[in-house]
């Protein structure tokens, strides 16, 4: 009876265990007779023996549309390489994923996972990797984190030290009433790392032994007394440049004596006088032309018309406070002490046309710029040295700006661009 007994609970457990598995299990075990069944009774009959069905469990539901039966959540390790050396870093990657349906969302412990609360001893986490954005993919969440870990023990030398398991906290949330459930737990398994050996076994030290020796330190000492010597030898240099400098500048700043003055160029002379016809309109627009007006503009154009024709200008450096007669113009050049300089010429229309008819080599455009500073000498000079009436105010301002259009024309032409082009085409003979 004691063997049929155990055999009969035997039978039960086995299919109690397939239908935790999730396995549908459906089957009849035959139960022993009692004692009492087995009592002979009377001669004629004999009670037969009976089978009883086993209870049978019923197969687990199956999702509905729209359900996923999966995990809530999964969890993975992932190492750059699988073999590091002492002390050297390497990268560690850990990816979850959590579901996240209509009903349910999974809402994990991401404080637990900072490189700053993570321990995973013996392996020290050094750094955390960027943050990256979780990446989802319905009806699943992806979370990443990387680290930088190295190993600093020289215990485990030719051996394989595991990463150690890691928890994960998270817990579950209904979409519909925003309870929280639980905390639950997943543990993530350890990853098996190889440590690669760099010092025999039976050193007392994991650091390199230093390969200075006596030749080492001669060399730098050399290297260094060089550098020494080379860098005296430049603030020797520098301190000759800034004497040179210091005594140029006290040289600008000292009186001197009557000396011959380098004359301007040909475009400072254009320049002033550009200047001066400008002010000139701007003048005459305000408070109407008057023989001062005039006066002050011929000189300009006088100026304007000896440069172009090749004619002397005289130029009078004067102190600051010189007073400017009449007939000239006031330029200042030089830094950084300016110098004042007195800008005249006696040019006439007839000096103009004299040179032009004489064999003065210019193109065309600096021949029509030249008549027509011409004319307006002829018309603003009648203008300054006699009467001037209301009806002459127009043929005024067309004469000045006529000849300042011209000036501008002769201060282009003097700029380098502009040489440049006509030594080019001397060149080539165009």
């Amino acid at each position: 009876m004691t063997n049929y007994r155990r055999i009969g609970i035997l039978a039960v457990a086995l299919l109690g265990g397939h239908v935790a598995s999730g396995v549908s299990v459906s089957a009849q075990t035959a139960v022993p007779q009692t004692p009492a069944a087995r009592t002979p009774g009377p001669a004629t009959s004999r009670a037969p023996a009976t089978a009883t069905p086993a209870p049978v469990t019923p197969p687990p539901r199956a999702p509905k549309p729209g359900e996923v039966s999966s995990d809530p959540i999964r969890c993975w390790w992932k190492a750059d390489r699988t073999a590091v050396r002492v002390g050297e870093r390497f990268g560690l990657v850990l990816t979850c994923s959590v579901i996240e349906t209509g009903p349910i969302t999974v809402v994990p412990v991401l404080n637990q996972l900072e490189p700053g609360a993570l321990s995973l001893t013996p392996f020290e986490v050094v750094s955390g990797g960027p943050k990256v954005d979780d990446v989802i993919v319905p009806p699943w969440r992806y979370i990443q984190r990387e680290y930088v870990m190295r190993l600093l023990s020289d215990g485990f030398f030719g051996q394989d030290v595991a990463i150690p398991a890691l928890t994960v906290t998270y817990n579950l949330t209904s979409a519909g009433s925003g309870q929280q459930g639980r905390d639950q737990q997943y543990i993530l398994p350890a990853l098996p790392m190889r440590i690669l050996s760099l010092v025999p076994k039976s050193a007392g030290d994991i650091r390199d032994a230093s390969g200075q020796t006596f030749a080492t330190i001669e060399s730098r000492r050399f290297r260094a007394s060089a550098a020494t010597i080379a860098g005296w030898i430049c603030f020797a240099f520098a301190g000759v440049l800034a004497l040179f400098a210091l005594s140029r500048i006290v040289g600008l700043f000292r009186v001197r004596g009557a000396q011959a003055v380098k004359p301007l160029p040909a475009a400072s002379l254009l320049r002033a006088s550009l200047r001066t016809l400008t002010q000139v309109k701007e003048d005459a627009l305000r408070a109407g032309w008057s023989p001062d007006l005039s006066r002050r503009a011929v000189a300009a154009l006088r100026v304007a018309g000896a440069t172009a024709v090749g004619k002397r200008v005289a130029q009078d450096v004067v102190a600051a406070g010189a007073a400017e007669r009449d007939g000239q113009l006031s330029v200042s050049r030089g830094w950084p002490k300016r110098t004042r300089v007195l800008l005249s010429a006696a040019t006439t229309p007839t000096t103009i046309a004299y040179e032009l008819n004489n064999g003065l080599r210019a193109d065309a455009r600096a021949r029509a710029s030249a008549e027509s500073i011409a004319q307006g000498l002829t018309v603003l000079g009648a203008a300054g040295y006699g009467r001037t009436s209301a009806e002459d105010a127009a043929a005024l301002d067309t004469a000045l700006e006529e000849s300042t259009q011209a000036v501008r024309r002769l201060r282009t032409g003097t700029l380098w661009p502009s040489r440049a082009t006509a030594a080019m085409k001397a060149l080539i003979g165009l």
